[in-house]
């Protein structure tokens, strides 16, 4: 600080000071003034003589740059500094290009590895019928007496017995068409054929005392014929033995209001049903099995099946559709006995989960599926099979367009 202070300026009076000898505060005044003043100025300011200040200067090893050394000096270093920076930005430039050539040098292995002959692995085809499977086919919601006007649905559908007749056909032809591509890979013996309700669309509301085709009992005896019809065919094309599980619909009630504790035997199905295992009573493949009650339990390789209508679930249509209200009922019906799949129809849609399928229709899109808010969907049935230790495998819309 002392230095700073006393620079450009002269040194404090020297009187009683011995010329010879150099103070601390005569050394720190010429190291800071030496460069910007000349030899002559310094010793007039300190009051010495020119030689001993050049003396003390060379003691002091303080050394003036010529002007001319500093300004190249200052040249040789800007041209240094740009130099280094060159240097930068050219290691710059090269690990980028180093990493794109690497880059690119990945991409050419990859594809001469690609023009090199393949490693492959052999496999080998399963042999045919390896596992045993039972087939399930579903029949329901086909409401033969009930007549479908293209203009009451947007022109998406129409329905008369005569199309009943022709899907019905579709119906076991292609559920044989099913069944034999299934027995290329699977044993299946069974077909488990659900018959699941609501065959007709019955007088049970004043717009179909209007609008059906047929009176109930004509309507039962016509689904009659189709269903002994289609059990003949299924006989005639397949080896397969087939069980029949027979339930109810709500259509087909002889009663106003559902009654619950005697609703089967109130019902023209259940009635059908009855006639149907009398014809075939002769027949060993074919066994009939006729529900008591709203639920049918069956058990295949231990996998347990609960079929029924679907009527008892209750929906109103909302967010999520059939699944939410579904899987409540099945949760609160496994409390009692538990089943691992549901199948069941009523709602005219065909749905594949986990623990249910839900059945199509063959009647198709109509004034009920409008009304509940059903998507669009074209006349269907369900296929599914069922695998010894396995459980529900494939499952398949059946077609009836």
């Amino acid at each position: 600080m002392a230095a700073k202070k006393t620079r450009g300026k002269t040194p404090v009076a020297k009187k009683g000071r011995k010329k010879g000898r150099w103070s601390r505060a005569d050394v720190a005044w010429l190291t800071e003034n030496y460069v910007h003043m000349g030899d002559e100025q310094l010793a007039k300011a300190l009051g010495r003589s020119k030689e001993s200040v050049i003396l003390k200067m060379e003691e002091l090893e303080l050394g003036r740059v010529d002007p001319e050394v500093l300004a190249t000096t200052v040249a040789q270093d800007q041209k240094i500094f740009r130099a280094r920076l060159d240097k930068r930005t050219t290691t710059k430039k090269y690990r980028r290009l180093a990493a794109d050539y690497e880059e690119l040098q990945a991409k050419l292995d990859a594809v001469v590895q690609l023009r090199q002959t393949p490693q492959t692995m052999t496999i080998r085809p399963s042999k045919a019928g390896t596992t045993e499977a039972t087939a399930v086919i579903s029949a329901s919601d086909w409401h033969v007496d009930e007549t479908v006007n293209p203009a009451t649905v947007s022109g998406l559908n129409e329905f008369d017995p005569d199309i009943a007749i022709a899907r019905g056909k579709k119906f076991f032809s292609n559920s044989t068409k099913l069944v034999r591509n299934a027995q290329r890979d699977a044993r299946i013996k069974t077909i488990v054929m659900a018959l699941l309700g609501d065959f007709i669309s019955n007088t049970i509301h004043e717009e179909l005392q209007e609008n059906n085709s047929m009176l109930p009992a004509e309507a039962i005896w016509f689904v009659q014929n189709m269903l002994i019809s289609g059990i003949n065919f299924l006989l005639n094309h397949s080896k397969c033995d087939l069980v029949i599980v027979c339930n109810v619909g709500n259509h087909s009630r002889m009663t106003k209001r559902v009654h619950y504790s005697t609703e089967q035997g109130n019902s023209l199905e259940r009635y059908m049903y009855y006639n149907l295992a009398l014809h075939f009573r002769g027949e060993k493949r074919v066994e009939f099995i006729i529900a008591d009650g709203y639920h049918t339990y069956m058990d295949v390789y231990g996998y347990m099946l609960r079929f029924h209508h679907g009527h008892a679930i209750r929906y109103g249509g909302g967010v999520g559709g059939i699944t939410i209200p579904v899987n409540k009922a099945i949760a609160q019906w496994n409390k009692a006995r538990r089943a691992d799949v549901d199948v069941f129809a009523h709602f005219h849609q065909y749905h594949n989960m986990a623990n249910f399928v839900c059945n199509g229709s063959l009647i198709g899109f109509n004034a009920y599926a409008l009304n509940i808010k059903a998507s669009y969907e074209p006349p269907q049935q369900n296929f599914f099979l069922v695998h010894r230790g396995k459980g529900k495998g494939l499952s398949a819309p059946i077609w009836l367009e």
